[in-house]
């Protein structure tokens, strides 16, 4: 009371300032102040329920008691402690904006990323500004891949190094007729062996040795892992982790699995588990009891405990990401019947869960092809010439498929342009599209479409289909990052990086010039009309698709 009486004194009456400024902090809590006392009691609970820790390293004192205040009013409940105890029941864990994932964990006293969503401070206040809560995604506290500083250092220098400035790039590759544009392929052979290798030459890291990279390796002659039973388990734990979004903890698993499958000899020390790149003395100790006992007892703990259970049941629905699916625990929803009868339910979830058995069936090969040539058929039925490929797992050769990824591209650079629509809507009015999950996504010059199929006859089942319409000039970059696999276009894209290059969907470019993580100068496009002039490209040897399977 008395230090409210002191602040009415004041009212009305100037204020002599010292002169020292207020901190960022100060003037933030200022603002926040007058913008939320005007919460009152009618006001909607917009975080009833919510159970909330404000983590106060980097918050203000004052800020922490207004935000906890209005969290109050708003309905919500504030735990002014925090324990391992209190993870099941969170809803949001708040930090500093400038607050780091690794710093996080240590003040929380946690050995990896919390299950619950750690949210920066701005996006409470925004809630409370807007009275109603917002999306949190964008402002979740990120995780970050940590590289040793050998690796840092030599990709500095050799950024530093070999990449040119973007006037005197754009001087050399003018000189080297480098096209930059989406028409079609007008260079000759000639050209290409003249202009391109020596620009290739001059603008990537020719001190880097692509053949030790799992893209440049077949994936027919794998490694022996001699570790398989300690992996196996581990997959297991990644997966459950991934389930229940504690994707710190996952992405740690997935770097000890690389690390054991590439170890020449079993493990037979829990001091050999520990030397490993990634892993920690906790790790060593879980994958020590495998090797002893061939079992582990948090494995058992994880396929025991009905929360685990439901969360990754729930994952699986189309549509639904971890998050969605604890909030639906949190409901106290436990089974796909208690969606059907109880969720608010998005239109794509719908479909998830109304073919969530289907959907998660795994398909022969064979009928991903009879798939492909519906698909072909109709684009060749509207366009002659038309390419419709398949990719994905059918196209590495894989005996099953998840689904279905289709190519379809056009070789004169322009007739694809008006087929995308043209081509749904006939799937469509022949039954064999059933069902809209999305209608379309366009990136770039590449739309997307996502939905359901079924092929005609008794017995068949709905299947995944996405149908992607490139432009001919994109198409050589599109077959590799369609085919996959995930593992092998990450390889790739890591080597591009120690070469001074970038890779996706779209394009390959030389000359990018990177600041850390962020690219300064994007690079210049790299004519790709084939796979094999990716490869090319990128020094490594061609690699046929059944022998990209990683």
């Amino acid at each position: 009371m008395a230090s409210r009486k002191r602040i009415l004194e004041t009212k009305g009456n100037p204020i002599k300032r010292t002169k020292t400024e207020p901190s960022s902090d100060s003037v933030e809590s200022s603002k926040e102040c007058f913008a939320f006392n005007k919460v009152d009691s009618s006001e909607k609970k917009i975080f009833s329920n919510k159970y909330i820790y404000i983590l106060p390293a980097g918050i203000e004192k004052m800020r922490i008691n207004i935000f906890k205040n209005q969290i109050t009013k708003c309905g919500g409940t504030i735990y002014e402690q925090f324990d391992s105890t209190v993870l099941n029941t969170l809803s949001f864990i708040i930090v500093d904006d400038k607050m780091d994932t690794n710093r996080m964990c240590k003040l929380l006293h946690l050995e990896s990323y919390p299950t619950v969503p750690v949210v920066k401070s701005s996006w409470l206040s925004s809630c409370l500004r807007e009275k109603k809560i917002l999306p949190f995604e964008p402002y979740l506290l990120r995780i970050v891949e940590s590289h040793n500083d050998s690796t840092d250092n030599h990709l500095k220098s050799s950024t530093k190094a070999t990449s040119p400035g973007p006037s005197q790039l754009q001087t050399f590759l003018n000189k080297n007729k480098i096209s930059d544009s989406n028409s079609n392929y007008s260079s000759s052979d000639e050209e290409k062996e003249a202009g391109i290798k020596p620009v290739i030459e001059a603008l990537t890291n020719s001190k880097v040795k692509p053949e030790k990279w799992i893209c440049a390796q077949s994936s027919k002659n794998p490694k022996p892992n001699f570790n398989t039973n300690i992996t196996d388990m581990l997959e297991e734990m990644a997966k459950t982790y991934e389930s229940t979004n504690d994707k710190w903890r996952a992405f740690g698993y997935q770097k000890a699995i690389k690390a054991i499958r590439n170890y020449p000899k079993p493990i037979t020390s829990w001091e050999e588990a520990k030397s490993l790149p990634g892993v920690g003395g906790r790790l060593a100790d879980k994958i020590w009891e495998i090797a002893q006992s061939g079992e582990l007892r948090k494995l058992k703990e994880f396929e025991s405990c009905e929360m685990t259970q439901v969360l990754k049941l729930f994952t699986n629905v189309w549509g639904a990401g971890p998050q969605t699916a604890l909030a639906w625990y949190q409901q106290g929803l436990r089974t796909i019947d208690d969606l059907k009868q109880k969720a608010h339910l998005t239109s794509q979830q719908k479909v998830g869960v109304r073919l969530y058995d289907e959907l998660l069936d795994r398909m022969p090969r064979e009928e991903a092809g009879e798939i492909e040539k519906v698909v072909r058929e109709a684009a060749e039925s509207i366009q002659e010439g038309i390419i419709a490929q398949a990719c994905g797992s059918y196209r590495r050769g894989k005996a099953t498929c998840g689904d279905v990824d289709v190519l379809v591209t056009h070789p004169d650079g322009k007739s694809h342009k008006g087929i995308f629509f043209k081509l749904i809507t006939k799937l469509k009015e022949s039954g064999f599209l059933t069902d809209d999950l999305v209608s379309v996504e366009q990136t770039g010059n590449q739309k997307k479409y996502l939905g359901v199929c079924k092929l005609e006859g008794p017995n068949r089942k709905h299947r995944r289909l996405d149908i992607i319409v490139v432009p001919y000039s994109e198409y050589g970059c599109a077959l590799v990052y369609f085919t996959g696999s995930a593992h092998f276009n990450r390889s790739l894209r890591h080597l591009c990086k120690t070469q001074n290059m970038s890779l996706n969907e779209h394009a390959l470019k030389i000359g990018v010039v990177r600041k850390g993580a962020d690219k300064i100068y994007e690079g210049t496009i790299v004519q790709t009309p084939t796979e094999e002039s990716v490869f090319e490209a990128l020094k490594i040897p061609y690699r046929p698709p059944e022998e990209r399977d990683h």
